[in-house]
């Protein structure tokens, strides 16, 4: 037998602490993992929690959110609340003067039940099936052809 000297010694492991609770109002990251009936059901570290949703964010971003699995912030408190969603895609700006400039390689808009597209002497309206084009004057261009295709054109 070895004198106690002499013997192996383990080492030992440093005890695992329990992470401190993250102090009123601090913001943490979290996913957003579904959509229950009393909020939204999120992971924070390995912690899974059901939050109501804060009534200043748009329930349709937090969706968005979940689709794309991007992450959401929670405000921590008593009772954390989901405040907003980490924008990680550019997204159209409206500027200072109320303009929106973007390059896009395709856009594309889908309205339900209509659009408009209106300036402050013309606009063009799509509703259901029906198109309508209003101006002082609506010119066409054409470098090569210009199609007209109808079953019945009405001049007024």
């Amino acid at each position: 037998m070895k004198p106690a000297r002499q013997r192996a010694r383990r080492p030992v492991a440093p005890r695992k602490q329990a992470p401190a609770p993250a102090p009123a109002g601090a913001v943490l990251l979290a996913t957003v993992l579904a959509e229950e009936p009393q909020g939204w059901r999120v992971r924070i570290g390995a912690r899974e929690s059901v939050l109501p949703l804060d009534a200043s964010v748009d329930p349709a971003l937090v969706r968005e959110a979940l689709e794309e699995g991007a992450r959401v912030l929670v405000e921590s408190s008593e009772s954390p609340v989901v405040v907003g969603v980490v924008q990680t895609s550019r997204a159209l700006r409206v500027d200072r003067h109320g303009s929106v400039n973007a390059e896009v390689e395709r856009f594309s808009l889908k309205a339900r039940l209509g659009a408009t597209l209106q300036t402050s002497s013309a606009f063009l309206r799509v509703k259901g099936s029906e198109v309508e084009l209003y101006g002082k004057q609506v010119v066409t261009r054409a470098r090569e052809v210009a199609k007209i295709l109808a079953r019945m054109i009405s001049l007024n």
